[in-house]
């Protein structure tokens, strides 16, 4: 009780002052009416002001939700496309009946680009759905292949990765080679193992083959920046710059073949 009075003695002349200012704003409010109009604008200003802030914060709390439904719904178009064989071209090309792909959504929780050898970590693991030896991709290209996975996890190699080698074609040309990293720009990788005699131009799109049960055929890589035929060599020397950069990714997809094991029971009887 003491402390009340004590409260009510320091702060007695403020509440005594803003009892007595909302009383004289109510009255003149109240009994004129031009004043009256000003405040009830002044009021619906006020407010739409800040209805239109709290709007914008539960917008932006609800951003990854709404990330998250896109990226589902763009799984699903990325499944229908590999199913119905239209490529990352969009163009009609080939009907996949035996590689039909599951399209799995993943967040990426960590990566490096800056390396030798570069990995990216996924959000997600074996309880979503991945396994190892599966493809990685975005909307505009591939990221790498699932090496390592726990319940929760997935450890990524990235197509930045001095061991990383994935068949590609030429669209134009039609040859395919193998798509390295030479461990310098990672926009920039080399298409390896094209020979003298196919015709390579600069510009060329490069494509994912189709030659692994890891990535469907036709997914874009990116275009043929420089094309170099060594003094005394049968290969050419390829630059390829990635539609993807896999230094700014945050989110992806991961690509299952649901008749790749089928398919490597039967490529193993030939062995």
């Amino acid at each position: 009780m003491g402390n009340i009075l004590e409260f009510l003695v320091k702060t007695g002349y403020h509440l005594i002052f803003l009892v007595l200012l909302g009383t004289s704003i109510s009255l003149i409010v109240r009994y004129n009416s031009a004043q009256k109009e000003i405040f009830i604008n002044s009021t619906n200003i006020l407010s739409t002001a800040v209805n239109n802030k709290l709007d914008e914060w539960e917008g932006y709390f609800q951003l990854d939700e709404v990330n998250s439904s896109l990226q589902n719904q763009n799984a699903l178009l990325l499944q229908k496309m590999f199913e119905y064989g239209i490529n990352s071209t969009s163009a009609p090309a080939y009907h996949q009946d035996s590689m039909v792909f599951d399209v799995i959504p993943v967040k990426i929780c960590n990566s490096t680009f800056t390396l030798k050898n570069n990995n990216l970590t996924l959000c997600q693991g074996s309880n979503n759905g991945l396994e190892k030896d599966l493809g990685v991709i975005t909307e505009n290209g591939i990221l790498g292949i699932i090496r390592n996975i726990s319940p929760n996890r997935a450890r990524v190699m990235s197509i930045l990765h001095s061991q990383s080698i994935i068949d590609c074609s030429l669209k134009n040309a039609g040859a395919h080679g193998s798509l390295v990293w030479n461990g310098k720009n990672p926009k920039i990788l080399d298409l390896i193992d094209i020979p003298k005699h196919i015709n390579v131009k600069k510009g060329d799109t490069v494509l994912t083959s189709g030659f692994s049960t890891i990535f469907p055929k036709g997914l874009l890589v990116g275009k043929v920046i420089s094309v170099e035929l060594p003094k005394g060599s049968n290969i050419f020397e390829i630059s390829v710059e990635v539609f993807n950069d896999p230094s700014a990714v945050s989110y992806g997809y991961v690509i299952k073949n649901k008749m790749a094991q089928e398919q490597k029971l039967l490529e193993a009887q030939d062995e």
